[in-house]
């Protein structure tokens, strides 16, 4: 199941990032990359909600759904995995800025974000998976360590 669900998060570029602090959430649409090791990566500004949610709560929750690429499947044959994860920063600017080019390179300049000499990376950890199938199937699956 691990790899149905890792190969379903590859196929895909776009999820709603969830993050929290003082006990309010906040979702943001993202684009995003899968680095070498299974870490997911966005890019945003540090003057964001969403960055700053991270300073203070590093626990995020992603959602990525096929609704956008097969409606003719209605909802019963709708596909999402959430994923629980944390965000784990690079300790090496050079590392980030290599996800930058990685993202970048996906999904072009974002609106002029990628292009700013502040952007940030946002490196989800995965702890586990949730893969929703139709509104009745749904298996939670560990990620790999």
């Amino acid at each position: 199941m691990l790899d149905k669900i890792l190969a379903f998060l590859t196929s895909h570029d776009l999820c709603v990032l969830a993050t929290a602090a003082g006990g309010v959430p906040h979702c943001s649409l993202m684009a995003y990359v899968i680095i070498p090791g299974g870490d997911i990566c966005m890019a945003t500004l540090p003057q964001t909600r969403k960055w700053s949610n991270l300073q203070e709560n590093p626990e995020v929750s992603l959602l990525m759904d096929n609704r956008e690429r097969s409606p003719e499947l209605g909802r019963d044959g709708l596909t999402a995995v959430t994923v629980a994860g944390r965000h784990v920063p690079f300790p090496d600017p050079a590392d980030e800025a290599s996800v930058i080019g990685l993202v970048a390179a996906r999904h072009g300049p974002l609106g002029g974000v990628l292009t700013r000499p502040e952007t940030r990376i946002i490196r989800v950890r995965p702890a586990s998976y949730q893969i929703l199938e139709g509104p009745m199937r749904s298996q939670t699956v560990a990620a790999a360590p």
